[in-house]
């Protein structure tokens, strides 16, 4: 059987699919399975799904009823621990494309470092061009809560990432909810001291107008907060106190965020007063933890639509000008 299971949900990207998969088809490492599990899509993903499959006996494809994005990549996870002997997973959304040294630098990152995971360098891009082989990337040996710091947006996206086998026998994504990620991956990446680090951009992340976080803003988007409270539980648990912290404030954010969000698609009729005065408050204790450098990384990175808000912009712009350069110790 195959070293490496790729697990791909499909649903409603006819338009994108080809060049998902043609990218997978394309690795320098080629001792993989991939995973299609069309997700009740609608239009013709399903077809170019069983053509694939039909050229490449590595395609496997999988069918069930539209259960979202954590059902389908729940079914890809039980049929591979089912049918395969696999020893490592990933997870490519359909939308998005992978360089060529994708699996190869991800194995043999965690192979010659004896890690259960590895994890790469994603762009947000809306255009795909030809990427030249890396002959030697960069690699780093990191403790998992300097890398939770160094860049929370990667750390919890399930894509980007290449998890052993044991990381999934007793835990699969729940089924039902958006932001499904934030729900597992900190309970996977937090099982080892330190992760495989590949500093090298080998996910291409495409800003899909369709996509779930593009659509228009509903009462769904708090299931967030419902993650951010099960992870600020799990460091308190276990003791990990600045973690717990830095949760607490992400939570803070992600319901200022929300709020103005929902009064801009006019769900509520204003902005709580609280959330004006919150969002300062967490944005100036992130500063504090993370230094300036790290903390206009997050802004840029883990909440863009915020800076994009204007009456917020220049607040946080001020804040930055009131405070000098600090480095977290």
């Amino acid at each position: 059987m195959s070293v490496i299971s790729i697990i791909v949900p499909v649903y409603r990207v006819e338009k994108y699919l080809s060049r998902c998969i043609d990218s997978i088809l394309s690795q320098t490492f080629k001792d993989f399975e991939l995973i299609l599990v069309n997700d009740g899509s609608p239009d013709n993903s399903r077809d170019i799904c069983n053509k694939y499959a039909e050229k490449d006996k590595r395609v496997i494809v999988l069918n069930q009823a539209n259960g979202g994005v954590s059902a389908a990549r729940n079914a890809g996870l039980n049929w591979l621990y089912d049918n395969s002997d696999s020893q490592w997973i990933t997870f490519v959304d359909s939308d998005d494309w992978i360089h060529p040294n994708y699996l190869e630098f991800l194995y043999n990152g965690a192979v010659n470092r004896r890690g259960k995971i590895s994890i790469c360098e994603f762009v947000r891009t809306n255009e795909q061009k030809e990427y030249p082989l890396i002959k030697k990337p960069l690699i780093d040996f990191i403790k998992t809560e300097d890398y939770y710091f160094e860049n929370n947006t990667n750390f919890i996206l399930a894509w980007g990432k290449l998890y052993h086998r044991d990381c999934f026998k007793s835990i699969r994504y729940p089924v039902g909810r958006i932001h499904e990620d934030e729900f597992v991956t900190y309970k996977i990446l937090f099982e080892f001291e330190k992760l495989v680090l590949i500093r090298e951009h080998l996910y291409y992340y495409f800003s899909n107008p369709e996509g779930i976080t593009h659509t228009k803003f509903t009462n769904k988007r708090y299931d967030v907060l419902q993650a951010l409270y099960e992870r600020e539980k799990y460091f308190h648990e276990r003791g990990m106190t600045n973690l717990e912290n830095h949760a607490k404030n992400s939570a803070l954010i992600r319901k200022s965020l929300y709020a103005i969000l929902a009064r801009k698609d006019k769900v509520y009729s204003k902005v709580p007063e609280e959330y004006k005065i919150g969002i300062i408050k967490a944005f100036t204790t992130l500063y504090e933890i993370l230094g300036r450098d790290r903390y206009e990384a997050m802004l840029v990175e883990y909440c863009p639509h915020l800076i994009k808000l204007q009456a917020y912009y220049f607040k946080i712009k001020s804040l930055l000008k009131a405070h000098p350069q600090k480095t977290r110790s």
